[in-house]
């Protein structure tokens, strides 16, 4: 499978939300790194954490905006949103319990979701809040 690379076709034209989208591909590409080299489970460990926190961070700055600018499409992202922080927090949580690794099916799972999620909800996003920006 290709590396997942970061790239101007997945840019949503506001920066803030462009950044994270970034430190979210090296979150899953990090997991992907380690898996690919069976790395220790305390890595994959801090690595879930890692991906937990920036997903989560991201997360609650872009559902911010969408209040902020009263998104006509709040609702329906916001439950994408929870849809994936309760995968992904499943994945992290069963980590944690029995030291299970990542496997290639929860990787696929996530750079699916990740640029599903960028290309569709987040894109649309990205045109309406330049398109409502204030004054």
């Amino acid at each position: 499978m290709a590396e997942l690379t970061w790239g101007d076709k997945y840019a949503v034209g506001v920066q803030s939300i462009d950044d994270e989208h970034k430190e979210l591909f090296e979150a899953v590409r990090g997991l992907e790194s380690a898996m690919a080299r069976f790395a220790a489970p305390e890595e994959m460990g801090v690595l879930l954490k890692k991906l937990v926190a920036a997903a989560s961070s991201h997360f609650a700055n872009e559902e911010a905006m969408m209040r902020a600018q009263k998104y006509s499409g709040l609702a329906l992202h916001l439950a994408n949103h929870q849809r994936l922080m309760e995968k992904v927090e499943a994945f992290a949580a069963r980590h944690s319990r029995s030291g299970a690794t990542v496997n290639q099916h929860a990787l696929n799972f996530l750079r699916d979701w990740l640029l599903h999620h960028i290309e569709s909800d987040d894109a649309r996003l990205g045109a309406w809040l330049k398109e409502h920006k204030p004054g």
